[in-house]
C-alpha cells in the first residue's frame, strides 16, 4: 500500500512550486532525514530542494491528528514534492514518523528505473545521487556518487525479488512485474529499491503497449 500511495502522488499531484531561496549545500552540511525531527528535516530539504509550500504546510499540519477522543488518528505522516536545482521533474518524498516525531523511514520516487541503468550516465537520469545525500546527509558526509551507484548496481539489484501478476489475457491484458530489495545496509541506514512496470497486450513487456514504469527508494 505504501508504494500504491507513493505511486499515486507523483502520477496524481499537480505540483506548483514556489521559489525558495536556497544555498549552496552538500551532504555534510546537513542533518538528512532519517532519525530526524520532522521540522528539521524539512528546513534542510527547504534549504536544497525547491518545495510546494502549501501542499507542504498542509501535510505537516496533519502530520499527528487524532480523533474526537484524542487518540491518535492516521499513520503519521508527512508529503513533501519539490525539484532539485537543475531538474523540472518533481520528486515525492515520504516522511514516515514515530510518535516522537521523528522520521523513522523516507521514501521517495526516482525519475527512471535502475534495473537497466548500468552507466554513471543511465544512474545520473534517475536522480538517485540527488535524493539519497538530501535525505542521507551528514550520516556520510564523504558520499561519492560513483561508489553509491556502484553500491546499488553490486549490492542492490542482485537482491531484487520478483513478483509477475498477469490480470487479464488478449489483446488489452493488463501484466504487472513488481521488483523489490529491502534491508541492504548503506552509511548507517537500511536501504531499499523497488521498481514496477505495468503494460497492456502481450505478455511480454517487449513487445506490450501503454507501459508504465515506477520507482523509489528507502531509507530507514
Amino acid at each position: 500500500m505504501r508504494r500504491l500511495r507513493l505511486c499515486g502522488l507523483l502520477i496524481g499531484l499537480a505540483v506548483s512550486v514556489r521559489p525558495v531561496p536556497g544555498i549552496a549545500a552538500g551532504p555534510a552540511d546537513g542533518p538528512g532525514c532519517v532519525g530526524i525531527m520532522a521540522e528539521e528535516c524539512v528546513l534542510w530539504l527547504r534549504a536544497t530542494m525547491t518545495l510546494d509550500e502549501n501542499f507542504l504546510a498542509g501535510s505537516m499540519a496533519r502530520r499527528h491528528q487524532t480523533d474526537v477522543n484524542g487518540k491518535p488518528f492516521g499513520s503519521g505522516l508527512v508529503t513533501v514534492t519539490g525539484r532539485v536545482p537543475g531538474r523540472i521533474e518533481v520528486f515525492v518524498i515520504l516522511l514516515h514518523l514515530r510518535p516522537d516525531d521523528t522520521v523513522l523511514r523516507v521514501e521517495s520516487n526516482l525519475l527512471t528505473d535502475l534495473v537497466d541503468a548500468h552507466t554513471e550516465q543511465g544512474y545520473d537520469q534517475s536522480g538517485l545521487y540527488e535524493i539519497v545525500w538530501r535525505l542521507i546527509g551528514r550520516r556520510c558526509p564523504g558520499i561519492a556518487k560513483l561508489e553509491l551507484y556502484r553500491f546499488v548496481e553490486n549490492s542492490v539489484l542482485p537482491r531484487l525479488k520478483s513478483e509477475r501478476q498477469d490480470f487479464t489475457g488478449g489483446l488489452f491484458g493488463l501484466h504487472r512485474v513488481h521488483m523489490h530489495a529491502a534491508g541492504v545496509p548503506y552509511c548507517g541506514v537500511s536501504f531499499g529499491y523497488t521498481t514496477r512496470l505495468e503494460w497492456r497486450g502481450s505478455g511480454d513487456p517487449r513487445a506490450g503497449q501503454s507501459k508504465k514504469n515506477f520507482s523509489s527508494i528507502e531509507l530507514q
